[in-house]
């Protein structure tokens, strides 16, 4: 999953639109993804649906403070610095709680005992551009900070 969201990336963010399925569809295979891993994929971002624009950016009196503990599995996969920045962006009402549990799905289901905080910041810049939210620019600066490791 993480190779086609940063394909996606790489394609498609920088023009600020997101593709129908079946164009994105057919672009994944014709990249030589493997079927399965595409429909996964494809799945996980089709749960991502857009907002409607009024529920885009909530007005700060509207964010409510909620708490979410992880359970053993979630800690072990995320780890504590994930966590860290997870809980840092939905404090500071960049995330809402259905996004951050968006989040923990795309996390959780990636085949990978233990997700590294590059990783999770490519899926919270999936899941904030495929919901239309408008990124602050050092918001995307700190979320494509992985640039270099994506071309390693």
């Amino acid at each position: 999953m993480v190779d086609i969201l940063i394909f996606v990336y790489e394609n498609f963010f920088a023009s600020g639109i997101y593709p129908t399925h079946s164009v994105l569809q057919n672009r994944l295979f014709a990249a030589g993804f493997r079927e399965d891993e595409v429909e996964e994929t494809l799945a996980w971002l089709e749960n991502i649906s857009p907002l409607p624009p009024a529920e885009r950016d909530p007005a700060p009196s509207t964010h409510a403070v909620c708490q979410r503990s992880l359970d053993a599995a979630e800690f072990e996969r995320i780890g504590a610095a994930g966590w860290g920045f997870i809980a840092f962006l939905e404090n500071n009402e960049i995330l809402t709680a259905a996004q951050r549990e968006l989040i923990l799905s795309g996390v959780m289901s990636l085949d990978e005992p233990e997700v590294d905080l590059e990783r999770l910041k490519l899926i919270v810049l999936m899941v904030l551009w495929r919901q239309g939210y408008s990124l602050d620019a050092l918001l995307v600066e700190e979320l494509i900070h992985y640039q270099d490791w994506i071309l390693q």
